[in-house]
């Protein structure tokens, strides 16, 4: 089972002038947004430096157990940094424009990442763990643009000069999500220089803006990875092209990018499960039930029920606190029938796949 760190051994050692840049490459680059790495990389037009001293100075900034204490994608990215940093394929890629931002209803990161070809790659930070951060993708379905969208579209246009280089765009999570509307509601001079747009397992777009002209003049260049057992990746509209990838990590945690299993310099391709079909099928019965007001009040409602249950993060996802979830639910006044109904149905398809 070929795992990140069996790629690193067998293509560490060619530079991407030696072997071309490819889709594990894509990942790990959206990965790295969520390293923090404010006061190490230049924030916009402050220079650049070489992803391998970048690395040396936040190992000397933060120690093990500091990492430790991040939630599971920042974790996870940050030891995958150190990893790349100690290969000649990765070393010398500059890391600039970097930006961080997070207000009361906004996290938003973003990185750019210079090859030795001389491309580009525009690096959208994404969802982490924690159940917060999963209410902003929920908050797509019903808001558009979101201010983290609007802060995507704005940087894209920033970094990207009219006579600069060819770019990729990506991310993981929301990250992804951030990654195709960038794209979609960029300037046209910029547009005409993305070569790829990388979503990696995130959100999809409500029926408007899936059907707009802006997506149609993108979508040639987009393509979306999702792992077999895909939550995330399923809410809502999508093209159904999407490539499904096979995971060392079982149900909900195949989410985590790292865990996607490698052959030679490409994932191992599987077939989408059941769970994952059932909630594509029920996100777009449900976009079409409801309107955004009402989409608003299922989003605020699940996301309280989650808070009583005492559930903060993806870890939490136990067969004892979703029964309570399920139990608090019942007991709610407030929501209409057909949207208790639909809540209840994702949360017993929780339950299920927990379960097995």
């Amino acid at each position: 089972m070929g795992t990140m760190d069996t790629y690193l051994k067998q293509y560490g050692k060619y530079t991407f002038l030696e072997e071309e840049f490819n889709e594990v490459d894509a990942v790990i680059l959206s990965l790295l947004s969520y390293v923090n790495l404010l006061d190490i990389v230049p924030s916009a037009k402050k220079g650049k430096i070489l992803l391998g001293e970048a690395s040396r100075l936040f190992h000397e900034k933060y120690t093990k157990k500091e990492i430790n204490h991040n939630v599971l994608s920042v974790r996870n990215a940050s030891y995958l940094f150190g990893k790349i940093a100690k290969t000649k394929r990765f070393q010398d890629l500059y890391l600039y424009n970097y930006h961080y931002e997070v207000t009361f209803d906004m996290q938003f990161g973003a990185m750019c990442i210079m090859l030795p070809t001389k491309e580009v790659y525009v690096s959208y930070e994404g969802t982490d763990s924690y159940i917060s951060g999963w209410k902003e993708d929920f908050m797509f379905s019903y808001m558009f643009p979101t201010n983290a969208q609007k802060e995507a579209i704005r940087y894209l246009n920033q970094v990207t000069g009219f006579f600069g280089p060819k770019i990729y765009v990506g991310g993981h999570s929301k990250g992804g999500n951030l990654a195709l509307v960038a794209s979609m509601f960029c300037k046209p001079s910029v547009r005409h220089k993305i070569i790829t747009v990388f979503n990696h397992d995130g959100p999809g777009l409500r029926k408007r803006e899936f059907e707009s002209k802006e997506y149609h003049k993108i979508f040639p260049k987009l393509v979306s990875y999702v792992p077999k057992s895909s939550f995330v990746g399923m809410l809502l509209r999508h093209a159904d092209n999407y490539i499904v990838i096979d995971s060392k990590n079982k149900k909900l945690m195949q989410h985590d990018a790292t865990s996607w299993i490698v052959e030679k310099n490409r994932f191992k391709r599987a077939k989408i499960s059941e769970f994952s079909k059932k909630v594509e099928k029920g996100i777009i019965s449900w976009l079409d039930q409801l309107d955004d007001k009402k989409r608003e009040k299922f989003v605020s409602s699940l996301f309280s029920i989650f808070k009583k249950a005492e559930i903060h993060d993806l870890n939490e996802f136990k067969k004892s606190k979703l029964s309570s979830m399920i139990k608090i639910l019942k007991e709610t006044k407030n929501l209409d029938k057909a949207t208790r109904t639909m809540m209840l149905n994702y949360l017993k398809a929780f339950y299920n796949e927990i379960k097995e």
